[in-house]
């Protein structure tokens, strides 16, 4: 067995958190909330972001004991592949919005998720921080049901070359997510993303502007 396998498992901190919606009739741009399950913004849109809770090798809990959380605490090791799936929900009533994630990875090299990049259009990117956007608009007005979006990645990958030396240097780390939703209204994609760049990444410029159905 490689001594990388033989190490003692440092913890790694995963998590998600949710951001206020924007809704034109407000304020553009909103601060991030405590990490709770629902944030509303003038009572017009209601996002929910979570993942399943895992247990203590990684992996989704399943059965009577499984559950959405919006944190987890992992252990890694070399070849490990962890179960995380950040999944956006927008909550039935809420109007016509373009959803947002914001990755801020502190992972390195040595880790790397599974990216849906069919419903998730990479926007933007500087010093470790990448924002995307879903590839539809969400419409939950009318709606009887709250819409699950799709995760944007359902498992994270520990790089088999982990060696002793990459876990005394990394040490605990984070993968923090951020949910962000803009009411539609008048606004096109493109100034939607102009808005969110400028939420996650001040002075940031978008580096694409993707059509969103």
């Amino acid at each position: 067995m490689r001594k990388s396998h033989k190490l003692t498992l440092i913890t790694l901190l995963l998590a998600v958190i949710i951001l206020s919606a924007a809704a034109p009739t407000l304020s553009w741009l909103s601060s991030t909330s405590a990490p709770v399950v629902n944030t509303f913004a003038g009572g017009m849109i209601s996002i929910q972001l979570d993942e399943a809770l895992v247990d203590t090798d990684g992996k989704a809990v399943t059965g009577a004991g499984a559950r959405r959380v919006t944190a987890n605490r992992y252990k890694y090791s070399a070849g490990a592949m962890l179960d995380k799936d950040p999944t956006p929900k927008v909550l039935k009533g809420s109007e016509e919005c373009y959803v947002f994630l914001c990755v801020e990875n502190g992972l390195g090299e040595k880790f790397s998720m599974n990216y849906d990049t069919a419903a998730w259009l990479k926007i933007a990117e500087m010093e470790g921080t990448a924002v995307y956007i879903y590839s539809q608009k969400v419409m939950a007005a009318e709606s009887e049901n709250d819409l699950v979006l799709k995760p944007i990645f359902t498992t994270v990958t520990v790089s088999s070359d982990l060696t002793a030396e990459d876990i005394a240097a990394l040490g605990e780390k984070t993968l923090t997510l951020t949910a962000y939703a803009v009411q539609t209204g008048a606004l096109s994609s493109r100034e939607a993303i102009d808005l969110a760049v400028a939420q996650f990444l001040p002075g940031g410029v978008a580096l694409d502007y993707p059509a969103v159905a």
